[in-house]
């Protein structure tokens, strides 16, 4: 199944500053900074995939489940499967 939600640039340019985050933090320990510091950035890279995954969540379900749904077309299979990812989202 593909991507739903229609702007992948969005989405690129969001894993494109995740991205840096993480190579900022890798430089970070490469150069012993601080660990409040680096703990920050962490919390910041966690904070930002969190929000890219409830993007593409949100996408999926308005769009792949919503048309599921109105055609039957393994909307309870898709329904657990969103389950199945919203429980690994809040852990």
């Amino acid at each position: 199944m593909a991507l739903c939600g229609d702007d992948h640039g969005k989405v690129i340019a969001r894993i494109n500053r995740i991205e840096g985050q993480v190579r900022g933090l890798k430089k970070m320990v490469a150069e012993d900074r601080d660990c409040l510091q680096v703990l920050k950035q962490i919390a910041a890279a966690s904070g930002a995939m969190r929000s890219l995954g409830g993007v593409i969540l949100e996408d999926h379900l308005k769009g792949c489940v919503a048309t599921a749904i109105q055609e039957q077309d393994h909307a309870a299979e898709l329904i657990t499967e969103v389950i199945d990812i919203f429980n690994k989202f809040s852990k």
